[in-house]
C-alpha cells in the first residue's frame, strides 16, 4: 500500500492483508519518517512509511485558548477601541492610558483598601477593571494510538518487530557529529512524523486518498513510545520466542501551533460559512414575513368580528 522509489526506504503495513482491507473500504493510517534538520524543519528523503489500522478511540483532537485575567485590560481596551487604526502602536498606548487614566482606580488605591481594609468596611470593593486578555498560542497538541498486534506466524512476527524497531529509531536521538559516538557534544532531534488518515475503498479516479473529513495531524515527533509483551498478563510465546501478543501506545506531539492561516480562513469560506450566514438571514427573512403575514390574517379575522358585533349577530 504504501509505496515509494530512487531510495531505499523502510515499507511495512500490519495487518498483512491491510491493502486489501483498505480496497475492500476499511480506512488506515499511515505514518511517515523523515530526518530532522532543527526544531521545525524536516531535511532529506522519506526514510519510512508504515501503514497500520486506525484503533478504536483514537479519533480524538482538541484545541485550547490560552487566556489570562488581567487587571485594568477593560478599560484599556475601551479607551484603544476609539483610536485610530493607523496610530503607530506607541501613540495608541500613550493616548490609551490619557484617556482612560482618569477612570482606572490607581494601584496604590486598591493595595492600600487590601492593607487597611477602609473601602471593604463600607461594604465597597475596589473595581479592577478584569478582562480575559488571549495571551497566544502555547499548547502542542498530542495525539495518542494504541495498537494490538497478534501475530500469526513468523513472518507476520517479523513484520511486528520491524515496525516497533522502526519507530523506537524515530523516538531515540542520534549523535551531530561525524563519529556518531555518544563522545560528540551534541545529540540531533530525532525524526519527524507526518500521520495522515486514508479512506478505503476506490474513487471515481480508482485511488484512495487522505480523509478529508477528519482532522488532520500536524508535523510530529514521538513523545512517548510504551511497549507491553504481555497485556494479558500471561506470558505466551510462540515456538520461536515470538510474543503472541503485543500492545503498542505511541503519542506524537505536534512540533507546530496551530493558528488559522490566511489559507484555512478561505477553506472555511469555501466550506460553505458564508453560505449558511446567507441561509440564516433568508430563513428569518422568511420568519418575519411569515409573521407579518399571521398578524394580518388575525387582524383580518378581529375586523369581521367586530363588523358583527355591529350588525347584531
Amino acid at each position: 500500500m504504501a509505496t515509494d522509489s530512487g531510495h531505499q526506504v523502510f515499507i511495512a503495513d500490519f495487518p498483512p492483508n491491510l491493502g486489501f482491507k483498505a480496497n475492500a473500504g476499511e480506512h488506515y493510517m499511515i505514518i511517515d519518517s523523515y530526518e530532522s534538520k532543527n526544531a521545525i524543519e524536516s531535511q532529506g528523503t522519506k526514510l519510512s512509511s508504515i501503514g497500520l489500522y486506525i484503533p478504536a478511540g483514537s479519533l480524538q483532537t482538541s484545541y485550547t485558548g490560552n487566556y489570562e485575567a488581567k487587571e485594568g485590560a477593560r478599560q484599556a481596551a475601551e479607551a484603544m477601541s476609539g483610536l485610530s487604526s493607523d496610530d503607530s502602536l506607541w501613540k495608541k498606548i500613550v493616548d490609551a492610558a490619557n484617556i482612560g487614566g482618569s477612570k482606572i482606580f490607581s494601584k496604590a488605591a486598591i493595595q492600600s483598601d487590601q492593607a487597611t481594609g477602609f473601602f471593604s468596611a463600607q461594604g465597597e470593593t475596589p473595581n479592577n477593571h478584569m478582562a480575559l486578555v488571549y495571551r497566544g498560542p502555547n499548547t502542542f497538541r498530542q495525539h495518542t494510538f494504541a495498537f494490538k498486534f497478534f501475530p500469526k506466524n513468523s513472518a507476520e512476527s517479523k513484520t511486528v518487530q520491524s515496525i516497533i524497531a522502526e519507530l523506537k529509531f524515530g523516538t531515540l536521538p542520534i549523535m551531530s557529529g561525524s563519529s556518531g559516538t555518544i563522545k560528540e557534544p551534541f545529540f540531533k532531534s530525532p525524526r519527524h512524523h507526518e500521520i495522515n488518515f486514508y479512506q478505503g475503498g476506490t474513487g471515481a479516479s480508482g485511488r484512495q486518498g487522505v480523509n478529508t473529513k477528519l482532522f488532520s495531524i500536524g508535523k510530529s515527533v514521538i513523545s512517548n513510545l510504551v511497549l507491553n509483551y504481555d497485556p494479558q498478563s500471561v506470558v505466551s510465546f510462540h515456538n520461536d520466542g515470538s510474543p503472541v501478543q503485543i500492545d503498542m501506545t505511541i503519542t506524537f506531539q505536534e512540533i507546530e501551533l496551530q493558528i488559522n492561516t490566511k489559507d484555512a480562513i478561505q477553506a472555511s469560506a469555501d466550506r460553505g460559512v458564508d453560505g449558511l450566514a446567507n441561509a440564516i438571514e433568508q430563513n428569518q427573512s422568511k420568519s418575519q414575513t411569515t409573521s407579518e403575514q399571521e398578524l394580518t390574517r388575525v387582524e383580518g379575522a378581529l375586523a369581521d368580528v367586530n363588523r358583527g358585533v355591529q350588525r347584531g349577530f
